[in-house]
């Protein structure tokens, strides 16, 4: 899995590194690992000068062969929004990996008498060889 950080007015902490890796990169390898899979982290302050719930996390996880998932939070704290995010994420990949294993359609009932009688009055004659006077 590829790994991409972007941050958008404010410095990274020393220590997200390896909190991305163990909140982050190892779960969602535990989901879905292949090597063609993309997390894509967007860190941003969105008022840097002001206090308050401005510190917003985008994650995007592109898996092959399925739709792009994109999860954002917005908190106090840069670690608690990586976290929430995380948490959505997994639900959301969880959900499309379900999707992606159930069969497409379900079985259409068809009456076995109906669809013999229909092939069989086409034809003219029953597959037995009898007329078709059903």
């Amino acid at each position: 899995m590829r790994l991409s950080i972007h941050a958008h007015h404010l410095t990274l902490p020393p220590d997200l590194p390896t909190f991305l890796e163990k909140h982050v990169t190892r779960p969602l390898a535990r989901l879905f690992d292949d090597s063609a899979a993309e997390l894509s982290v967007h860190l941003a302050d969105e008022r840097p000068r002001r206090g308050g719930v401005d510190q917003t996390c985008r994650v995007s996880f592109r898996m092959p062969n399925a739709r792009t998932l994109h999860v954002e939070a917005r908190e106090d704290d840069l670690h608690k929004a990586l976290l929430d995010a995380t948490d959505r994420l997994k639900r959301l990949v969880r959900r499309e990996l379900a999707k992606m294993r159930a069969p497409a359609r379900k079985p259409m009932h068809r009456p076995l008498g109906r669809a013999w009688r229909e092939r069989s009055t086409r034809r003219g004659v029953t597959p037995g060889g009898d007329p078709a006077g059903l």
